[in-house]
């Protein structure tokens, strides 16, 4: 089924800027460069970068979070792009929650400018693939098969804690991560 699913985001693949609507069910997909930037060592043109799972609707996870300005403190990808674009963006991190005691430095997000070119950022240079389920099936096995397309793709950005030992990035991306956490951080001394 794996090779059913990678097919199917392969051949659905567009640019972030014709992407109308998702359909509202579950599904897996995946993120690409396009054909004009690269990320250094976390992906040249055409690479897939990021994969992912909608447990419950395409259209709400990925137009609600990870494209959403403001939502970088709930997408992964997000603060990954975010880490390694923060110089070339100029993005200032800060705490994801106004109100919150605690700076939650790992769910970090940037300032309101910063989130704004960000999300310019990804619709300009990704494209973006999926796979619908049109036979939901629960978590647990939605997961389990989120994690063997994982390894088919090989994303640059994967962080999952069930296949980044095959990141050879990994390290690397958590670093940039961590200079964000820190900036947070400093904040609170």
């Amino acid at each position: 089924m794996e090779q059913e699913v990678v097919n199917a985001i392969l051949n659905s693949k567009l640019p972030m800027s014709k992407i109308q609507n998702l359909p509202d069910n579950q599904g897996i997909y995946a993120y690409f460069l396009d054909t004009n930037k690269d990320l250094n060592e976390f992906g040249d043109i055409g690479d897939v970068i990021y994969v992912g799972l909608a447990v419950k609707s395409l259209q709400g996870r990925d137009t609600m979070t990870h494209l959403s300005s403001g939502k970088t403190g709930w997408s992964s990808f997000r603060r990954s792009l975010g880490a390694i674009l923060k110089e070339r963006l100029n993005l200032i991190a800060i705490k994801r929650d106004k109100n919150g005691t605690k700076p939650r430095p790992d769910k970090y997000k940037f300032t309101e400018d910063g989130e704004l070119k960000l999300t310019q950022w990804m619709m300009t240079n990704l494209k973006f693939g999926y796979w619908e389920n049109q036979r939901p099936f629960d978590k647990e096995n939605l997961r389990s098969l989120e994690e063997k397309v994982i390894l088919r793709l090989r994303p640059k950005l994967d962080l999952d804690r069930r296949t980044r030992n095959k990141n050879p990035n990994a390290n690397l991306l958590d670093n940039y991560r961590a200079v964000c956490r820190e900036e947070v951080k400093s904040k609170f001394k």
